[in-house]
C-alpha cells in the first residue's frame, strides 16, 4: 500500500509543492550569504541616490553565489496617503483618536514597483528580506518615540495612536500585496529601531506588526518575520526583544547590525579618521561581540541573521567620477579583512549575512550597477572583486546548527559528534560497554557511533538515546531507519520507542534485528528499519538503539525518521528498499546504487523546490549546484517513489 510519508532530515521537509513551513533555522541557513539592494527603492526618488535597479543586478548576485537579498524600502511622502500632524503629543489624549487603517492608503504604484523588483529577486531564486527602512518616515513616525527629538509626543497621546495606526495600515497594505509569494520572501518589521524606541515600545511594535501580518492569512501565517529590539544598539540589539515576544511565534528570525570601529567603517565621513583595522585586539572584540549573540541565540532558541555590515570605499573613492573622497577613507587591505572577518565570523556562528551594498554613487560599493533598459538586461554588471570574493569565501557553517529539539532524530549521521544529542548508558551491574566514535569506518561522512559490548546481559542493559523530541506526533505513524555494521557474527541490536502518554512513560520495541550469516554478516552497512504508531496524547517521543543481548562492536550511522501522515496530500512515499547514494555528502558525481529499474530522478532543494530532474540514470551531476541539503525524488519502473537526503558541499 501506497503511504504518504513526511521525512524529518534537516528540517521538516513536508511537501514538494512550495506548502512546505521550513523552519526559520533551515531559512537562516538557506540564507547563507548576501548583499543589500542599498539606498535604491528606500530613496525619495529611485536612481536619487543610486542607480535605479534592472533585473540584471539579481542575475550578477545569484551567478556570483549569493543567496538573499535585502531590499530597503520606505513609504515616506506621496507613498502613503493620511498625515497624524494635527492629532495632541499630549499624554492622556489617545481616546481621542478613533480612526482606521483607512485612513491611510499606500500607492499601488510603489507597491507594483515593489513587486516588479521582488520578482526579479524571487525569480533567480534568491531569498528575499523586504526591509522596512525609513530614512524620511523615520523623522515623520519613528522619531516621535525619541524624547530628545523636538517632534517627540507621549506614548499614551493621540499622536502616538495615529502613528501606529498608519504604521500598521503600511504593512497590512505590505502583507495583502505579497500574501501568495512562497516563504522565499522574508518580512523585516522596521530598520535599526534601537536609535528611537526603547525596548518596551520595540515590543510593543513588534507585537503589533506580527499580529497584523499574520491576520492577512495565506502564507503570511508562517511567512519568517525579521525583528529586533530598541534602545541597544548592534549586536546587544537582539538581546533587547522580549521573551514573550520570541515564544508567542514560532517563525521569527532575529536580526543585528556591525559596523564596529565606526570610526574605521565610516572614515571617509568627517570627524572619522581611523583608516586601518585588523589588529588583535579589534578581531578579539569583534569575535566577543558575535559569540554573545550566538550565545543569546542559543539560549532564545531563535536564530539570527547580520542584516548590515561593510566599510567604506577605500579612499572614499567615488565609482561614478573615479575621485577619491575629501577625508580619506579605509586603505584596501583593511577594507576587504574586515569583511573577509565578518563574513567569516558570522558564518561560523550560523548567521546569514547581508552586506550593505549601496551601489556606484554612494559609499561602500560592492557592485557596480551599470546596467539600464537599453542593454536588455544582457549586460552583467561589474563589482569591487576585492571585496565581493572577501565575503564570498570564508567560514563554514556549524555541523550542529539548530535547536536540540528541531527534528525527531538530531544528529542523524553523528557529524556533530558522536555524543552531540546522543546519550549512552549501560544498566545493571552485569553488563559492560562503552561507546565512542568511529570516524575511521563510519557509513557516511567524518563520523559515527561506535557500541562496544564486552559484557552482554539483554537488550535494554547498553541503550544509545536521542534527545526527547516534543512535537506533535499524535496520531502518526513513525518510521527509524539507519544502518549497522556489526564486526563479528552473531550480534543483534532493537530499535526502541519510549513515549510519554497522558503522563506516563510507555516502551515499544521492534523485533530482534540479526546480524549473522546470510546478507547480514557484517561486511557492509546494512539498512535497518522500525515503524511505529504514535498514540493519541503522547507528549514526547525518544528513539533508543538496544544493544546488550550480545557480545561484539556495532557500527550506527544515518539514522532518520519518517512520519507518516496521510492528510498532507504530497507526493506518495513507499518505505524504502536497499538504496544508497554514494559519496554522499558529494560535491561532484553522485550515484544511485540500487537494483530497481530508475525511471526519474527528481532533486529538490531545502524548500520544495525542484532544481534538476534527470531521466533514466544512476548517476548525477552536481558539481553546478548550491552547496546545502536536498532531497532526490527517485521514481522506480514498480511506480514507486523513493526520497533520499543528499548533502552538497
Amino acid at each position: 500500500m501506497i503511504r504518504h510519508t513526511l521525512f524529518f532530515y534537516i528540517t521538516f521537509f513536508i511537501s514538494l509543492k512550495l506548502i512546505a513551513q521550513v523552519s526559520p533555522y533551515q531559512i537562516v541557513q538557506d540564507m547563507g550569504r548576501g548583499l543589500n539592494l542599498g539606498n535604491t527603492l528606500s530613496a525619495p526618488v529611485e536612481g536619487n541616490w543610486a542607480s535605479i535597479v534592472y533585473e540584471q543586478f539579481f542575475i550578477d548576485v545569484k551567478n556570483e553565489g549569493f543567496s538573499n537579498v535585502r531590499i530597503p524600502v520606505d513609504f515616506y511622502g506621496d507613498r502613503t496617503s493620511g498625515s497624524t500632524e494635527s492629532f495632541s503629543i499630549n499624554s492622556g489624549t489617545a481616546s481621542d483618536y478613533s480612526g482606521s487603517i483607512s485612513d491611510f492608503t499606500v500607492s499601488s504604484t510603489y507597491l507594483n514597483r515593489l513587486k516588479t523588483v521582488i520578482d526579479w529577486s524571487i525569480n533567480q531564486g534568491l531569498y528575499t528580506v523586504l526591509d522596512f527602512h525609513g530614512a524620511e518616515l523615520k523623522s515623520e513616525f519613528l522619531t516621535t518615540f525619541n524624547s530628545s527629538e523636538p517632534n517627540h509626543c507621549e506614548p499614551s497621546s493621540a499622536k502616538r495612536a495615529a502613528d501606529l495606526m498608519k504604521f500598521k495600515s503600511i504593512w497590512t497594505a505590505i502583507a495583502n500585496h505579497f500574501i501568495n509569494y512562497p516563504e522565499t520572501l522574508i518580512f523585516e518589521v522596521v530598520n535599526e529601531p534601537y536609535f528611537e524606541l526603547s525596548a518596551d515600545e520595540m515590543d510593543a511594535l513588534n507585537t503589533l506588526i506580527i499580529s497584523t501580518i499574520r491576520a492577512t492569512g495565506g502564507n503570511n501565517v508562517t511567512r519568517s518575520i525579521i525583528i529586533t529590539g530598541g534602545t541597544l544598539a548592534s549586536h546587544e540589539a537582539p538581546t533587547a526583544i522580549g521573551t514573550a515576544i520570541i515564544e508567542s511565534d514560532d517563525y521569527l528570525i532575529a536580526s543585528f547590525h556591525y559596523y564596529q570601529p565606526f570610526n574605521f567603517t565610516s572614515s571617509s565621513t568627517s570627524n572619522n579618521n581611523v583608516f586601518n583595522w585588523g589588529s588583535d585586539s579589534e578581531k578579539s572584540t569583534l569575535m566577543s561581540d558575535f559569540e554573545s549573540v550566538k550565545t543569546w541565540s542559543d539560549a532564545n532558541n531563535i536564530p539570527v541573521t547580520l542584516g548590515e555590515f561593510g566599510a567604506d570605499n577605500t579612499a572614499g573613492i567615488n565609482y561614478v567620477t573615479g575621485i577619491d573622497g575629501d577625508y580619506g577613507g579605509p586603505v584596501n587591505a583593511d577594507r576587504v579583512a574586515f569583511h573577509n572577518f565578518v563574513a567569516e565570523q558570522a558564518i561560523n556562528r550560523g548567521f546569514s549575512f547581508s552586506a550593505w551594498c549601496s551601489g556606484n554613487k554612494s559609499n561602500k560599493t560592492i557592485h557596480l550597477r551599470t546596467d539600464n533598459p537599453s542593454t536588455s538586461n544582457a549586460v552583467a554588471g561589474t563589482w569591487v572583486t576585492d571585496v565581493k570574493n572577501a565575503i564570498l569565501e570564508p567560514g563554514n557553517w556549524p555541523l550542529c546548527y539548530g535547536p536540540s529539539n528541531a527534528a525527531v532524530i538530531v544528529n542523524t549521521d553523528f557529524e556533530c559528534g558522536y555524543s552531540d544529542q546522543w546519550n549512552f548508558s549501560v544498566l545493571g551491574n552485569v553488563a559492560v560497554a562503552t561507546y565512542s566514535d568511529a570516524a575511521t569506518d563510519s557509513y557516511a561522512g567524518n563520523a559515527g557511533g561506535k557500541v562496544q559490548v564486552s559484557t552482554a546481559q539483554i537488550y535494554n542493559k547498553v541503550v544509545l538515546s536521542n534527545n526527547e523530541y516534543t512535537g506533535d506526533l499524535t496520531g502518526k505513524t513513525i518510521t527509524v531507519q539507519g544502518y549497522v555494521k556489526t564486526l563479528g557474527p552473531d550480534q543483534s541490536i532493537k530499535i526502541r520507542i519510549k513515549s510519554t502518554v497522558g503522563g506516563t512513560n510507555s516502551y515499544s520495541a521492534s523485533d530482534v534485528l540479526s546480524f549473522a550469516d546470510g546478507s547480514l554478516d557484517g561486511a557492509a552497512y546494512e539498512q535497518v528499519e522500525f515503524s511505529y504508531e504514535v498514540p493519541e496524547a503522547t507528549t514526547s517521543v525518544q528513539v533508543q538503539l538496544m544493544f546488550g543481548q550480545d557480545q561484539g562492536t556495532y557500527l550506527i550511522d544515518n539514522f532518520s525518521v519518517a512520519v507518516e501522515d496521510t492528510t498532507l496530500g504530497v507526493d506518495a512515499f513507499v518505505a524504502e528498499p536497499k538504496i544508497i547514494l554514494f559519496p554522499n555528502p558529494s560535491d561532484n558525481l553522485v550515484t544511485i546504487s540500487t537494483n530497481l529499474e530508475v525511471l526519474s530522478v527528481k532533486i529538490f532543494n531545502s524548500i520544495g523546490q525542484l532544481v534538476h530532474q534527470q531521466n533514466n540514470t544512476h548517476r548525477i551531476d552536481v558539481n553546478s549546484f548550491a552547496l546545502g541539503n536536498y532531497v532526490l525524488k527517485i521514481e522506480t519502473k514498480t511506480g514507486a517513489a523513493y526520497f533520499k537526503k543528499l548533502l552538497i558541499k
